[in-house]
């Protein structure tokens, strides 16, 4: 395996991002459950709740794996009763559909920063952070549209990845994360954050996690 350079919080000047808000209700509500595991530690450490460790796995394969885990996502959508995906079991946790959708955006989203940090030099981005009402219009997505954008948006970041010079993947996005604090994520740490993400949360949607937390 490739070493990857450890991320270190650090301040940055933000001119011309958008300001970070407050967390909202629903935010507080999920903090106080103790959501929030710190992602960006996902770049060189295994998830303590799932065990997911991609930053042990060649960054070549990381494109390739988020197609793959991609793939789940859309059986399970479509083979999941409807009523099922749609449950929210109670304030603060998300449904099956909340979380697919989550992770489609995760996918773009990161995606489009590895993209950003080919084309400059250690660029700042803000906090991707969407509020209440997008969970809530989340939840009535149309599943199959859902599952099709879902694998969409991981072939977007396997073609990102995919011709990428061996250096690049150690090259810097910095992430101001307003009230949560600023961090630096690789390329590689990007690529890490989004198929853990893909990972974890179908854990999450099929109520397993609890299961296989180490």
């Amino acid at each position: 395996m490739r070493s990857r350079p450890a991320p270190y919080p650090h301040r940055v000047a933000s001119a011309g991002l958008p300001t970070p808000r407050e967390p909202d209700a629903f935010e507080r509500l999920r903090r106080d459950r103790g959501e929030g595991w710190q992602w960006h530690r996902i770049q060189t450490e295994a998830c303590p709740q799932c065990g997911d460790h991609p930053a042990a796995l060649p960054v070549g394969s990381l494109g390739p794996l988020a197609v793959e885990r991609a793939a789940l996502w859309r059986e399970f959508l479509e083979e999941a009763d409807d009523s099922y995906l749609r449950h929210i079991p109670e304030p603060g946790v998300f449904s099956p559909l909340q979380y697919a959708a989550h992770v489609r955006d995760i996918l773009r989203v990161y995606g489009d920063r590895m993209v950003l940090g080919l084309e400059q030099d250690a660029p700042t981005v803000p906090i991707f952070q969407p509020p209440q009402e997008v969970w809530e219009e989340y939840n009535r997505a149309d599943i199959q549209e859902l599952a099709r954008d879902l694998q969409t948006q991981a072939k977007k970041l396997e073609d990102a990845g995919a011709n990428m010079a061996p250096s690049a993947w150690s090259r810097i996005v910095v992430n101001d994360r307003g009230v949560y604090g600023v961090y630096t994520f690789t390329l590689a740490g990007l690529a890490c954050n989004a198929v853990h993400e893909e990972h974890h949360h179908l854990l999450d949607a099929k109520g397993t996690l609890g299961a296989t937390s180490q």
